[in-house]
């Protein structure tokens, strides 16, 4: 048997077996004919997929996330300029959570340092208490901050801000006021997110 004739016979019987499949699909595109369609059973999907990083199960989970995360993210703050000028970096030390006055109500209590910078030296070390409960604000990311980070990015974090009233308690170097907003400053997207998820799990939490 020659080259020649196994190659037309090949041919032949590709043909045919490729008439069978045709027949068996029924009319359809030229694409889709030689390529029959995958179906993806979702279900099976979902036994491998992670969960979102974002997700808390329970207020406990958060809580101990937010204890841990926030030092950290702030450690990395840059120096941000406020509108008057002064330079100053924002480090949260502590963030500790407990029962409010409110059935399934949870009080945010955190602290921070403020360091405040001229001609590239500190010059001073300020500190700021503050505490709210968490079913009296809103949490969402901070977009219309008009700090400016050295490098003339806009500042991100995390906003509170109260529904109604100044639900806000602070204390600025030991002397307390009341606001309705307070904030968080991180620039780390990913961390900021998360962080913002968190808050936000304590909050459904607390039925606010």
């Amino acid at each position: 048997m020659n080259i020649s004739f196994k190659t037309k016979r090949l041919a032949a019987l590709l043909f045919a077996c490729l008439g069978g499949v045709l027949s068996l699909t029924g009319p359809t595109s030229p694409a889709i004919g030689y390529f029959p369609q995958r179906i993806i059973d979702n279900s099976s999907l979902r036994d491998v997929m992670p969960v979102a990083d974002n997700q808390f199960a329970t207020k406990e989970e958060a809580e101990t996330y937010l204890s841990k995360t926030l030092p950290l993210a702030t450690a990395a703050n840059p120096k941000y300029r406020g509108e008057a000028g002064a330079l100053t970096q924002w480090l949260t030390k502590s963030a500790s959570f407990g029962p409010s006055k409110n059935p399934h109500g949870i009080l945010v209590r955190m602290s921070e340092e403020v360091l405040n910078f001229k001609n590239g030296a500190r010059v001073s070390t300020g500190s700021h208490e503050v505490w709210f409960q968490i079913e009296d604000v809103t949490v969402s990311l901070l977009t219309d901050s008009k700090d400016l980070t050295e490098a003339g990015d806009q500042t991100q974090g995390v906003i509170f801000r109260c529904a109604a009233g100044k639900c806000v308690t602070h204390k600025w170097n030991g002397v307390e006021s009341t606001s309705d907003w307070t904030d968080i400053s991180m620039q780390d997207g990913a961390t900021r997110d998360k962080i913002l998820a968190a808050f936000q799990a304590l909050k459904r939490a607390a039925g606010g």
